[in-house]
């Protein structure tokens, strides 16, 4: 080969390195409308009578708004414990009152003359003292009993509440709560059945601190609950108690959810009318479906019937449905 032949040759070699490196190198292009990480987006795209077939209905995403709480275990109180300890506390509070009257006339009789002798001062003396620790005693158990802000221990609400707890118009109901109340204060006590869905069925509104539980750790919520319906006494309820601020969000209704390599998923139509997979938290369940504090947003339509089917035919019948 000539000199000059082989330096065309090189010619030719170089260009066609240049273009392989040119053809080679990396470019930064934008993913897809919706994927991630520059995968295409899960999901499926399907005809307005594909999806009637698959007997696919779409649905809207509501607002919501999620009040943090704490659950715990709690009773119907037996009215009988609570009308028995009134009923010492109120006898101890008779006989101090009495003994004290009686002593205040014996000291004046005394001093007056020794119209009394001081015998009878000194008996008058010994029974008041004797009243008074009984009410101390008879305080000090109620208390330990029911708390120091029980509200029948106030005597000008003793009656009409005994009455009512009597009744049963009335009831008491205690709470634990093992987990702590976070630092709460509460006022009122949200309550349902064991087992019922996650919304409350009475409201207590008149709580106080109690006397610890044995048998649950934690701290323990008495609140008085009024006009109770189909409740009876040691029936078991679970209570909430809300604490932290308000948040607002949107709700995955529960019919939209599918799950699939072990994460829970809906379908959401974009705007070009395509179902496109969404990863949903099922972290905080309420009665209409999944609380989500970010990534949908109020008005977005969603598959609420057919998501199964949706599922299994993006994945070719792989999918675990739920």
């Amino acid at each position: 080969m000539t000199a000059r032949g082989g330096r065309r040759a090189t010619c030719v070699l170089l260009l066609l390195s240049l273009g392989a490196c040119d053809r080679e190198s990396p470019q930064d292009e934008a993913p897809a409308d919706g994927a991630e990480h520059g995968e295409a987006p899960l999901g499926v795209a399907l005809s307005a009578a594909e999806r009637e077939k698959l007997g696919v209905a779409l649905g809207e995403i509501e607002s919501a708004e999620l009040q943090p709480n704490i659950d715990g275990p709690a009773y119907v109180v037996d009215a009988q414990t609570v009308v028995a300890a009134m009923a010492e506390l109120g006898k101890t509070e008779a006989d101090a009152r009495t003994s004290q009257t009686a002593l205040k006339r014996a000291r004046d009789l005394f001093n007056s003359d020794t119209a009394v002798s001081a015998e009878t001062l000194e008996a008058a003396e010994r029974q008041a003292a004797a009243d008074d620790a009984q009410l101390r005693v008879a305080r000090a158990r109620a208390t330990l009993a029911f708390g120091a802000r029980a509200p029948w221990l106030d005597p000008a609400r003793r009656e009409p509440l005994l009455a009512a707890l009597s009744a049963g118009a009335t009831l008491l109901v205690s709470a634990s709560f093992p987990s702590g109340l976070a630092g709460a204060q509460p006022t009122g006590l949200a309550l349902r059945r064991v087992g019922a869905a996650d919304t409350a069925s009475w409201v207590a509104t008149e709580t106080w601190a109690g006397p610890a539980d044995p048998r649950v750790p934690g701290p323990t919520v008495l609140a008085l609950l009024t006009s109770p319906s189909d409740l009876g006494y040691g029936e078991r309820l679970t209570a909430s108690v809300a604490i932290g601020a308000t948040s607002a969000g949107a709700v995955v209704p529960l019919t939209a959810v599918v799950l699939a390599g072990g994460e829970a998923w809906c379908y959401v139509q974009t705007q070009n009318q395509e179902l496109v997979r969404r990863r949903v938290d099922l972290g905080r369940p309420l009665p209409r479906g999944y609380f989500q504090a970010n990534g949908f947003t109020a008005g977005e339509r969603v598959v609420v019937a057919g998501a199964g089917l949706l599922l299994a035919r993006e994945l070719g019948g792989g999918a675990e449905e739920d």
